[in-house]
């Protein structure tokens, strides 16, 4: 890869060691003559600075809005398990049955057809309704902080679970769960703006690999979840359960979650060299350190408070538009549409499953549900390979680079995602086709949450002072794929049968994440020259919004 160390003197947006960066792209020095990691963004001498919270408290924060993420497709795809069910208790329609001749009549098969097309809609609405609210509660996270959209959201999602629980009516139980999707889309975009808020460069692919995680998990646990409980409990009873694990962590938001947008001050810092002891890799590292003096550490009440003056001067309807043109950006086009089949097919995973496990091998509604318990493992796996192995490959091609960080240094990692999900598909096709042991079509996800976690992650590289933005037009184009995929799936299955409609996602999906090597090789280019196209220039930001990388 034609990286040079002489560049970052090279370029007006690369600043000399004792000065701010200022739009790097990503073009930034992460290790010292000597080899040792900088800590990028450098934190300041504010003992109330994100970057300065133990390691310990940071990774709670991480894991509690991973968490909430994971609540958020828990709930949204966690009843289509128990669809049927649904349909019977709503419409009062029952599947034909040879054992109730009354359900074999035309009347009653078209009655309980037309159930099941209108509870689908209950699971692909949220989906879009989680996606496109992101439009509305990035622009507030950016302008007012993350923790009081965080709260606000999560409340109202907690009180609509119950909603959907008591619901008595198709439309009341159709309203309440779109509803309650708008509330917890604030999870998909200010979990991974939260995690740059408090993790350095060096340390940033792990904990994207979580989110991602969280992110492919939650369907995958509520399915399994759902099908459990319907073997002694209806579904009313999973949305009860749903109502309580997000008010629970809602309460952990509000008591034990501070604010981690933080306004730095890029002038007057002069730079020095510390080892810092509490970190588990025992490197030295360089911080800046303000000339002013320092502030005071700020009290529980103080910390818990909501923050009440903006955080930008940006206007609100800048922020909002800004994902448009972000768009067009190639870095960010490739992660989109990697994200977006990756979310969008595991979505047709997740529409068929249930129809193929029970015809094929007979499985009951529980039964199917233990499928998912392979999807869960899939993606655990997915964050040493998609975090802890990707910062591996990024650090080490920054040492042959002479200290230097591109962000396209980590995409090698793709290559085992490239390979390993296009493969998923083909076992889940293929293994149901030929009626091969049913272990063989549960061996999915493992690439899909490792490709999701590095492209996410190589995009906030790219554009952090803009994260929120970026992933808000991943998170509202993928929203868009799941809701098209989740109408056409069974009829694609239907006419190419399970080999063949599944052959063909698997080769799509391998030209897309292949396209990281072209981007490996051209990235750097393409970042700089497209940055420079007029329509572009909508999404340059303001100075305030800069985070110091």
């Amino acid at each position: 890869m034609p990286y040079h160390h002489e560049d970052e003197f090279n370029s007006s947006d690369i600043t000399a060691p004792h000065r701010y960066p200022i739009k790097t792209l990503g073009h930034v020095r992460l290790q010292d003559e000597t080899g040792a990691t900088l800590l990028v963004p450098q934190p300041s001498s504010d003992p109330n600075d994100p970057l300065n919270w133990s390691k310990a408290f940071k990774v709670y924060i991480a894991v509690l809005t991973c968490a909430a993420l994971t609540w958020v497709n828990f709930f949204a795809a966690g009843p289509s398990t128990v669809l049927v069910e649904i349909v019977i208790d709503i419409f009062g329609a029952y599947p034909p049955d040879p054992r109730n001749p009354a359900s074999l009549s035309l009347a009653s098969i078209a009655a309980f057809t037309s159930g099941v097309s209108k509870a689908a809609l209950l699971f692909s609405t949220t989906s879009v309704a989680a996606g496109m609210s992101n439009i509305l509660w990035v622009p507030l996270a950016v302008k007012y902080g993350r923790r009081v959209v965080y709260t606000f959201s999560f409340l109202a999602f907690g009180l609509c679970c119950i909603w959907s629980a008591r619901a008595t009516s198709y439309g009341s139980l159709l309203a309440s769960r779109i509803i309650a999707s708008w509330f917890s889309g604030s999870a998909e975009c200010i979990a991974p703006m939260t995690i740059a808020d408090i993790f350095f460069l060096h340390e940033r692919g792990r904990m994207t690999a979580m989110y991602s995680a969280a992110l492919s998990t939650g369907a995958a646990l509520g399915s399994l979840i759902s099908g459990a409980m319907s073997v002694s409990q209806s579904w009313r009873s999973f949305h009860y359960l749903c109502a309580a694990l997000v008010l629970a962590t809602t309460v952990l938001i509000f008591f034990t979650m501070p604010e981690t947008a933080y306004q730095r001050d890029i002038s007057g810092t002069e730079e020095r060299t510390t080892a810092d002891t509490k970190e588990a890799a025992n490197v030295s590292q360089v911080e800046h350190v303000e000339e002013s003096n320092t502030p005071p550490k700020k009290s529980f009440t103080q910390r818990m408070a909501f923050t009440h003056s903006p955080l930008t001067n940006e206007s609100i309807w800048k922020i909002a538009s800004r994902p448009v043109p972000v768009l067009l950006l190639p870095p960010v086009l490739w992660s989109t549409v990697s994200f977006g089949i990756g979310i969008g097919i595991f979505v047709i995973l997740g529409t068929t499953a249930a129809t193929a496990f029970s015809q094929v091998y007979n499985f009951t509604v529980w039964q199917v549900g233990l499928v998912w318990i392979a999807s869960i493992v899939g993606n655990l796996l997915g964050i040493p390979f998609g975090g802890y192995f990707s910062d591996w490959v990024a650090n080490r091609a920054t040492s042959k680079n002479g200290g230097v960080r591109e962000p396209e240094m980590r995409l090698p990692a793709v290559s085992i995602a490239m390979f390993a999900y296009p493969g998923s598909l083909l076992l889940y096709g293929l293994g149901i086709n030929y009626k091969t042991h049913w272990i063989v079509p549960t061996l999915v996800s493992f690439g899909s949450s490792a490709a999701i976690g590095i492209s996410v992650v190589y995009t906030i590289d790219c554009y952090r002072p803009i994260a929120g933005e970026v992933v808000v037009s991943q998170v509202v184009f993928k929203s868009v794929i799941t809701f098209l995929m989740s109408f056409y799936a069974n009829p694609w299955v239907d006419r190419d049968g399970y080999a063949g409609a599944f052959a063909a996602m698997a080769s799509f999906s391998f030209v897309i994440l292949a396209l990281w090597i072209p981007i490996y090789i051209w990235g750097k280019q393409i970042r700089r020259a497209t940055f420079k196209w007029r329509v572009v220039q909508l999404a340059h930001w303001d100075a305030d919004r800069e985070t110091g990388e």
